[in-house]
């Protein structure tokens, strides 16, 4: 199945309040972002900025963002957290029909196509979701009682102590090599950030096995929805995003007015559409689904709709791109502000570049 043609993600992997510290949304500002599962354009609602424009090569995924969107603004916040899947429900079928005359006609059809992922909770029915949760069922069979315990901790000492113990072990970093092989994953999950375009110089298991070990020396895993998603298939109350919280969804929903967005290339939109417009960049990992050269084109219609000053954020997972000796000058990277970042994302897998564009 094609990458760009059906649901990858359902639920964000990416920590919105480490993020909102390189973005730094400040009121009337205009702000460019990638859809993906919806979750960053909705959280980027929660400034005063005066428009975010969300685009995504995958219409699928504007489908999704769609949805979420119609149902901040159509369903108090209770039956909202029952429709996305983050509490039991027998009714999602009538509150999709409350829905359905809201959304857009191509985004209607999809989901009318796909009643069965609004049936199962929608914010678990990508691929992503999926495979997390066949991983989470088969690690369940053995560690479900240490998982349960991990997550349990409220102290980091005491939680430092049992993985320690329970997870600095040969085991486990098996587990995660076995999981992540290279050759498995592009044939039961063909992500090509996971696969196409990984640093030579890192091996997946290994590399996410230590960032998790890494993280858990100083955060607790209650805190972390990645960490959930792998080893439970959900994601705890503790670890939920703002839009899943009743403040977030409160500041979103007056917000949504100012939301926008479009199918396609993101790179030719920043290059051939708008010039010296946009304030702020939030780019997620997209640097992990191009090759270096594609990458400098994105920097270059970056710098292009840039209005001077404009801040950025760029994730990458696994890859290892660089800003070219011609771009050095008008990229300026927060090496501080990155490493702290990095420190405090709770979805432990990404690395950061982060800073200003200088025209």
């Amino acid at each position: 199945m094609d990458f760009y043609t059906c649901l990858n993600y359902t639920i964000g992997n990416e920590d919105w309040h480490v993020e909102e510290q390189a973005l730094r949304v400040a009121p009337g500002d205009s702000v460019v972002c990638v859809t993906a599962s919806g979750d960053r354009p909705l959280h980027l609602l929660m400034t005063e900025c005066a428009s975010v424009l969300s685009i995504d090569m995958n219409p699928i995924q504007n489908y999704l963002l769609d949805l979420k969107k119609t149902a901040i603004a159509h369903l108090d916040f209770e039956p909202y957290l029952e429709f996305l899947g983050c509490k039991p429900s027998k009714h999602r079928k009538e509150l999709y029909n409350k829905l359905r005359p809201h959304l857009s006609k191509d985004a209607s059809q999809f989901w009318d196509d796909h009643k069965n992922k609004i049936k199962n909770g929608i914010i678990y029915q990508g691929r992503t979701e999926r495979f997390t949760n066949l991983a989470a069922n088969v690690i369940a069979l053995f560690w479900k009682s240490k998982i349960t315990k991990l997550l349990s901790f409220d102290n980091i000492e005491e939680q430092r102590i049992y993985v320690n113990q329970q997870l600095k072990t040969a085991m486990w970093r098996k587990i995660f090599e076995f999981f992540l092989n290279p050759g498995l994953m592009k044939h039961l999950f063909n992500d090509p950030g996971l696969n196409s375009y990984v640093d030579s110089s890192i091996k997946p298991g290994k590399y996410i096995y230590e960032r998790m070990l890494n993280y858990f020396d100083n955060h607790l895993a209650k805190k972390s929805p990645l960490f959930q998603l792998i080893f439970t298939g959900k994601v705890l109350p503790e670890a939920y995003f703002p839009y899943l919280t009743f403040d977030g969804y409160t500041k979103i929903r007056k917000n949504l007015d100012r939301l926008h967005y479009m199918t396609g290339n993101v790179i030719e939109h920043l290059t051939h559409n708008l010039h010296s417009e946009v304030n702020c960049f939030s780019m997620s990992d997209i640097a992990s689904y191009m090759p270096q050269q594609v990458f400098e084109k994105l920097l270059n219609g970056m710098r292009n709709a840039a209005k001077e000053g404009a801040r950025f954020c760029i994730r990458e997972l696994m890859s290892k791109r660089t800003i070219p000796n011609n771009l050095m000058n008008h990229f300026e990277r927060n090496s501080s502000l990155e490493k702290k970042m990095e420190f405090e994302e709770s979805n432990f897998v990404y690395r950061f570049m982060a800073g200003e564009v200088r025209k």
